[in-house]
């Protein structure tokens, strides 16, 4: 089973580890490039996806930081030269901002459920749509 994850659910996974389970772990091109941006790029002042790296003992945050500026290869990164595509046709039948469509082509091009960490009706519904399960972790 295919499992794409979110920003924060990266982050989640960065920080604890991938273990080796019955999923396989991706994420979208956005959700890597919005986790890398808040992580390396927050100075002073902590976002939601930023703090909780800042909290963890220095050793354990070097090499969650480590992990996300070289990603581990559990953690499958389709490129939008695969999904450009798939966001071509998709747009035709659901209005979501690029973020969402790229979230929504990955699942369909690789038959895989989304988990996000907060509601995203939009998003949901193009899933739900697309025959892609879809869970909210909040």
């Amino acid at each position: 089973m295919i499992t794409i994850v979110d920003d924060q659910q990266l982050g989640v996974a960065l920080r604890e580890g991938v273990s080796a389970n019955s999923t396989e772990l991706f994420t979208t091109g956005l959700w890597y490039v919005r986790l890398c941006q808040a992580v390396l790029g927050a100075v002073g002042r902590p976002g939601v996806l930023s703090a909780p790296f800042t909290t963890l003992p220095p050793a354990a945050r070097d090499q969650a930081i480590e992990a996300l500026i070289e990603l581990p290869d559990e953690i499958g990164l389709v490129s939008l030269r695969d999904l450009a595509p798939a966001i071509g046709r998709l747009r035709q039948q659901h209005q979501l901002n690029i973020l969402g469509m790229e979230a929504l082509a990955a699942a369909v091009y690789l038959g895989a459920s989304v988990r996000i960490s907060a509601s995203s009706p939009k998003l949901q519904h193009g899933l739900e749509m697309e025959g892609r399960p879809c869970e909210v972790i909040s």
